[in-house]
């Protein structure tokens, strides 16, 4: 290939300005593009090879331009959707030509809106006036004893299901029946119970006067007015458990021959409670 033998020559007067001119233009640059382009089709994947099947290099190239065309329109027309155009023939209102309109807006030295422009309300991340589980209120509704809850059945548990106002009968019943119980609880007992009973606003003078316990015996039964412990026989039993106990330690003095008796007298009973272990005792662990 030769260059220009006469480069500054006046271009209308030459007749021969060399070979290079050549490849920088007509089919030979067309040629330069499909050789680029089946390079770089080739190094993303494509199964093209220009020399091999030089027709279907052809053919992908021009199937190539028209996608490209394709999507330049497309991308031009939604931008155009999005912004305008300006050089369209479509008249602009006049209120966006002047600028001007009837609200007016007050600014400080620092450039901050005093008066005249409406702020929007920001929204929350959180969804609004949205009902679960058959509720008629949203949560935190209602408030009582620092502690939130719906307003429809007053309660204070978020998953809860709502009740409506049969759980909020059944909840003031529940709780008129607590403040009974310790009321007469601080009627029979006095002292932290009537402190207690105080600070509920429970009035333990007027609360229903509490049944009577019958106090039973030591083995079980209703203690007789007139019970009196023997204080030999209440030795005798005490040795008898003292004994009994000694044989459970050691099975080698247990005797073949045992005889079961079912009656049990005060004194073996009040034996046998004197000598058992109270497991809450701090001197258990001292006692033979």
């Amino acid at each position: 290939m030769r260059e220009d033998p006469l480069p500054d020559a006046d271009p209308n007067e030459k007749f021969y300005e060399g070979d290079n001119q050549y490849r920088m233009s007509g089919q030979a640059l067309e040629f330069k593009q499909l050789n680029i382009h089946a390079w770089e089709a080739f190094d993303k994947g494509q199964d093209i090879h220009m020399q091999a099947a030089p027709s279907q290099a052809e053919l992908l190239f021009r199937n190539y331009k028209v996608i490209k065309e394709k999507l330049k329109s497309k991308t031009k027309d939604t931008i155009m959707e999005k912004y305008g155009n300006a050089a369209t023939e479509e008249e602009i209102p006049m209120e966006l030509l002047l600028g001007q309109s009837e609200r007016q807006v007050e600014y400080d030295r620092a450039g901050r809106v005093i008066k005249g422009m409406e702020t929007s309300l920001p929204k929350s991340k959180y969804e609004e006036d949205v009902f679960i589980n058959n509720h008629t209120s949203v949560w935190g509704s209602w408030w009582k004893d620092h502690q939130w809850g719906y307003k429809c059945c007053k309660q204070t548990i978020r998953n809860s299901y709502c009740t409506g106002a049969a759980g909020i009968e059944a909840a003031e019943a529940a709780t008129d029946l607590m403040k009974a119980n310790i009321a007469r609880k601080a009627t029979s007992e006095g002292g932290f119970f009537i402190e207690f009973a105080w600070i509920l606003g429970i009035n333990a003078l007027n609360a229903p006067a509490p049944a009577e316990e019958k106090k039973l015996a030591t083995w079980g039964t209703e203690v007789p007015e007139d019970l009196v412990l023997d204080e030999k026989l209440l030795t005798e039993a005490l040795k008898k458990e003292d004994e009994r106990r000694r044989e459970e330690k050691d099975e080698r003095k247990r005797k073949y021959n045992v005889r079961w008796n079912d009656e049990v007298t005060a004194e073996e009973m009040e034996a046998y409670r004197m000598k058992k272990v109270h497991h809450d005792d701090p001197m258990k662990d001292f006692l033979n």
